[in-house]
């Protein structure tokens, strides 16, 4: 993420106005130090459009500008640690995660896990997931990103909270996930389906999931540290992740979406254990309602 944006605008041809590069990836190492690099002219390609019509979304526009990084030296100053994170002490009962054992664990190659990979369009709300399935997720998913903005390594700028409708051996209710301590600190029990419908943007998924994921931030500490910058330092974290609990789902053969969501009325569901942090992602997860999907079951 800490990257100068006009250079690799420029490198690749992009109309700031109506493109921009979102992270750089680094593919393979060297021991020896890269050469100076040469003089690169603009690239300039004609495009074919791919609509007949576009749609403009200023806001967008004006948070990538606000965001952007002029330079390699600013790029350099940019990268860094983590702003420090404390959980605040556990006052709810704590449920520790049980992931499934090295020979538990399905041995589908990744490859075979991203073609089946798909979202679930109707949840099958009778059907559970175990509470090793949802540990094994939580364990796989949250081990850290490699990324210049997550140092030292494993650490993150999300927090994890649940809301459990169907898992086996786990009460329903609201949750915070404690990395640290690898357990679910139960927020608040109860039957929480409705309140799940209305906070994915009135939608029946995360109503009839098994269980919903949200990942949060205190986004004033993260702005304090990486600038405007961090806000998306912290959509790609929480993109990552939660692409990971896809593909989690996935290889233990159910079902997993992402979805939008009321972001205030998020934060205010899980608070005041969640009060003053921002939503970057959704995820729900549960076996797909087969029947409904015209499927044999």
């Amino acid at each position: 993420m800490g990257f100068a944006d006009r250079p690799v605008e420029w490198l690749l041809g992009l109309d700031p106005e109506r493109e921009g590069a979102i992270a750089l990836v680094a593919l393979g190492r060297s021991g020896r130090k890269a050469p100076p690099a040469p003089p690169v002219p603009e690239l300039v390609l004609e495009t074919e459009s791919l609509s007949r019509s576009e749609v403009d979304y200023p806001a967008i526009r004006a948070q990538h500008a606000a965001s952007s990084l002029a330079d390699g030296d600013e790029a350099t100053s940019w990268r860094g640690s983590s702003p420090a994170r404390e959980e605040p002490t556990a006052t709810g009962s704590l449920h520790s995660i049980r992931p499934k054992s090295e020979s538990e664990v399905p041995r589908e190659s990744l490859d075979s896990v991203i073609r089946r990979r798909g979202s679930t369009r109707v949840f099958d709300r009778r059907r559970s997931i175990s509470f090793a399935e949802l540990s094994t997720t939580l364990d796989r998913t949250t081990r850290g990103v490699p990324a210049d903005f997550l140092d030292p390594p494993g650490a993150t700028l999300l927090d994890f909270y649940l809301i459990v409708h169907h898992v086996e051996d786990l009460p329903p209710g609201a949750y915070f996930y404690r990395r640290r301590e690898r357990s679910l600190e139960l927020l608040r029990e109860g039957e929480f389906r409705k309140a799940a419908g209305r906070l994915g943007l009135d939608q029946q998924l995360p109503a009839d999931a098994a269980v919903d994921v949200f990942s949060l931030i205190d986004l004033p500490g993260v702005l304090d540290r990486f600038g405007n910058r961090g806000y998306r330092a912290a959509q790609f974290e929480g993109g990552i992740t939660g692409g990971r609990m896809y593909l989690a789902a996935y290889a233990q053969r159910f079902g997993a979406t992402g979805l939008t969501f009321f972001d205030d009325e998020v934060t205010e569901f899980f608070s005041p254990h969640a009060a003053g942090k921002s939503v970057m992602f959704l995820v729900a997860l549960g076996h797909p309602d087969r029947a409904a999907l015209g499927l044999k079951t």
